[in-house]
């Protein structure tokens, strides 16, 4: 067991690692995280070491979901992620999937975020 944990950290750092190393334009990072039961999307800008925003499936707007950790959920939480970052004119962003493979929920919340307008 704590082997597979340390081997889910070591590609949390190793995605976190990448994204530093290519970041020589200073772009916005969008993190994506999923608990057993929420997922959650918070943007961070590293420069200046604070969070600009974050929404979780648990807040009052995906109230009407039966489900909240979902392919569905993730696919709606990209989309109000994305248009709370157009309204404050960030369109270009990294996108941080932590140590989950892009399939599945992370793959929907990040072609939900890309048709709202986020370049990454």
């Amino acid at each position: 067991m704590l082997e597979k944990r340390l081997k889910a950290i070591r590609r949390k750092e190793r995605t976190r690692y990448k994204l530093k190393k290519n970041s020589s334009i200073h772009r916005i990072r969008l993190c994506f995280y999923t608990s057993n039961q929420y997922i959650y999307g918070q943007v961070i800008n590293d420069n200046e070491g604070r969070t600009i925003t974050s929404f979780a499936t648990y807040h009052k707007d995906f109230s009407d979901l039966k489900r909240k950790n979902n392919t569905k959920a993730a696919a709606m939480l990209g989309e109000k992620v994305a248009k709370a970052l157009v309204e404050r004119n960030i369109k270009d962003v990294y996108f941080d999937r932590g140590q989950r493979i892009y399939h599945g929920k992370a793959k929907a919340f990040a072609e939900s975020a890309r048709q709202n307008g986020l370049n990454f």
